[in-house]
Parts: C-alpha cells; sequence; structure tokens
C-alpha cells in the first residue's frame, strides 16, 4: 500500500453488488470500464474454500493512495453524476454504494467533507460507506 509520509492512505470506490448481476450490463448501462468484477460462485481466492454469494462490479478511484479521501470522491462523482439517472435504476435493482478505506499508521487522522462535496455525494443517492484501517 502506498502510503504518504505520515503513514495514511485512503481510497474509494463505486460498488455494486447482486445475486443475478452480470458485470458487462452494468459496464455497457454505465459507459464505464470496472476496475474489479467477479461472479457469483466463483472461489473468493485460491487459499479459501468458500465462494462468492453474489456478483460484483467495481468502479475505484485511480487517483494514488496519498490522495485526500475528498479527491478520490471528486473523481468518482465527475464520472458519475452523468450516469445518475442509471445509476438510481441500478439501485432499485443491486445493492449500491460507494466506499471509503482510510488508515493511518499513526491512529490518527481523517479528512473533512466540503459543503460542496457533501451535496454531490448525496444528490448521487447512494450510500457512503467508510471503512477504518487502525495500526
Amino acid at each position: 500500500m502506498d502510503m504518504d509520509d505520515e503513514g495514511k492512505w485512503s481510497g474509494a470506490s463505486l460498488r455494486i453488488f447482486g445475486g443475478t448481476l452480470q458485470p458487462e450490463e452494468i459496464g455497457s448501462a454505465l459507459g464505464l470500464k470496472a476496475t474489479h468484477t467477479y461472479l457469483k460462485g466463483e472461489l473468493l481466492s485460491p487459499a479459501h474454500a468458500s465462494v462468492r454469494q453474489e456478483s460484483g462490479w467495481l468502479l475505484q478511484s485511480p487517483l494514488s493512495n496519498r490522495s485526500d479521501m475528498v479527491e478520490h470522491l471528486k473523481w468518482l462523482l465527475d464520472s458519475l453524476e452523468p450516469k445518475r439517472d442509471v445509476i438510481r435504476e441500478l439501485s432499485g435493482k443491486y445493492r449500491v454504494d460507494l466506499f471509503c478505506g482510510f488508515a493511518s499508521m499513526n491512529g490518527q487522522g481523517g479528512f473533512t467533507l466540503d459543503s460542496v462535496t457533501l451535496a454531490r455525494l448525496a444528490e448521487l443517492g447512494v450510500p457512503l460507506g467508510l471503512d477504518l484501517y487502525p495500526p
């Protein structure tokens, strides 16, 4: 993981999950190429005997993990806002969210969402999750 000088990293992605989801249909509907996809029934990894319970389509911010969380979210919003109606339609059929991951190796840190970005997120109409990774 690429960290900044203070041992921090962050990232964000749009995630779409569903038992009947077909990744190529999601990409076609959104006009976007997924960063990662997988199908229901695939092995979680070669080391695990468990299989995936649903299919997934993910679009990850391409910015460096050293970038501020808000920059990751702005990149996603710039890509997704023109497709807002499609995202709302997909939200009616599948589980859709914006997923944020943040870590600080010293146990301190965070980010501030300005009112404009917060309003843009609310207008997109999907849940925002934050996963914190402590040292």
